[in-house]
């Protein structure tokens, strides 16, 4: 898993909750793509996949 330049490893199935909470982003507005498609809350996210984490900017 990838976010910025931080980069973590895990080798069993987590879902959105769990990664979130492993990466300690939970309180980050983010964004999770996971083998190139983006996964929402509550989906389980496969050991070994390609995780790409991205910063959900709000504004306007």
């Amino acid at each position: 898993m990838v976010y910025g330049d931080r980069k973590w490893d895990f080798d069993r199935d987590l879902t959105y909750g769990e990664l979130l909470e492993e990466t300690r982003l939970g309180r980050v507005s983010v964004l999770v793509m996971v083998n190139g498609r983006l996964v929402r809350q509550g989906e389980l996210i496969p050991a070994k996949s390609r995780v790409l984490i991205i910063n959900a900017a709000n504004g306007g």
